[in-house]
């Protein structure tokens, strides 16, 4: 079916231009000059990769009727692909979990699965964070592919401590399997981290969260994507990560190596109680999810992609560098094949917003 979208504001390095676009089939088979504006914003789809869940559905179901539910919930808000996100828990669990995705893969009616991020199970005992301790294990290229066989082919992300023993060979054998290795959950020292990127570990996992923290005598994991050209995830809510030190981070690293991730839980934008994330009952306390009567232990996220590329508006970047660390950046990193970008041959994941509120009009898919 062909629809031409005509009068679309695209934002550019540069500035902005309007554009007619035509789409066949799912994919822009054209861009032409426009010459009067529709008052729409287009923008390519948001991708996500990092979100354990949403609308009360979440991986740690491990179902596919709950990840196929996240897909039609998160669509709304912009998100057009997703990797549905592990946590480190039991052998069992993990493995059932990432079948469950694989499962659904293919049958989304929402956002797409483009990919699924195991956060762990190689990860410190001394940064656990919200993942199951009982789960945590060195790591091991005979558990990493067992994962990678549970996941079908769909596995694209791995968080792993540099630090722990055996990282080299997981690391080969990601390599050879096309899997980004992202350093997370690491209470490594600068050295360690080091160490890490050159073996293979390129990217980093919700940065200054569940890794040790930035001294002027060792700089750790921060110090070592502050210095290298490591691409990073960062939690733009303002809350994980301070707005000032988020916006030093955008500015420092640039659009091209920071991604935007929400890492929301299962509730999120959940309508009615009670509220579990990872079979832990929790509650909004200052926009973040705690365990219900104990706000000191914080188990994760509320944030939407919306949200965060609007965050990034209001913290002084522009619709471009936030759109491309919303979409263009984790394409790139992931290597997913025509999405992230507003150009002929790509697909038609689009998000049209009102030029005047920036309110999502539309999302397309």
């Amino acid at each position: 079916m062909r629809e031409i979208l005509k009068g679309l504001t695209v934002y550019t390095k540069t500035g902005k231009s309007l554009f007619d676009i035509t789409i066949d089939g799912g994919v822009i088979s054209d861009i032409k000059n426009s010459e009067e504006s529709c008052g729409t914003v287009v923008l390519p789809g948001f991708i996500d990769t990092h979100i354990h869940g949403f609308g009360g559905y979440g991986t740690e179901d491990c179902s596919a009727e709950s990840i196929l539910k996240m897909s039609e919930n998160l669509i709304r808000f912009g998100i057009t692909s997703f990797f549905p996100t592990i946590y480190t828990d039991t052998e069992e669990k993990m493995i059932r979990s990432i079948r469950a995705v694989s499962e659904a893969k293919g049958k989304e009616k929402g956002a797409e699965i483009a990919g699924i991020h195991i956060e762990g199970p190689f990860i410190s005992p001394d940064k656990i964070g919200a993942q199951n301790p009982l789960g945590r294990k060195d790591p091991s290229a005979e558990w990493f592919l067992k994962y990678l066989e549970a996941g079908g082919g769909l596995v694209k992300a791995m968080t792993i401590a540099p630090e722990l023993p055996g990282i080299e060979e997981v690391a080969l054998e990601a390599k050879k399997q096309g899997v980004v290795l992202l350093m997370g959950h690491t209470n490594c020292k600068y050295a360690e981290a080091i160490h890490g990127y050159n073996s293979g570990i390129t990217h980093a996992t919700h940065l200054f969260n569940a890794m040790r923290g930035l001294s002027h005598r060792e700089p750790g994991t921060v110090g070592a994507v502050l210095t290298t050209d490591m691409t990073c995830e960062i939690i733009a809510d303002g809350l994980h990560v301070n707005q000032q030190l988020t916006k030093y981070i955008f500015d420092t690293k640039t659009s091209d190596k920071v991604c935007i991730i929400t890492d929301s839980l299962k509730p999120t934008e959940q309508e009615e109680g009670p509220f579990y994330a990872n079979d832990v009952e929790v509650e909004i306390d200052n926009g973040l999810w705690v365990t219900k009567g104990r706000p000191e232990l914080i188990q994760g996220s509320s944030l939407t992609m919306y949200k965060g590329f609007m965050n990034a508006l209001n913290w002084g970047c522009s619709v471009y560098d936030a759109s491309k660390m919303t979409s263009t950046t984790p394409a790139r990193i992931y290597d997913l094949k025509n999405r992230g970008k507003i150009e002929i041959g790509y697909k038609a994941d689009l998000v049209l917003l009102d030029e005047k509120t920036m309110q999502i009009k539309r999302v397309m898919f």
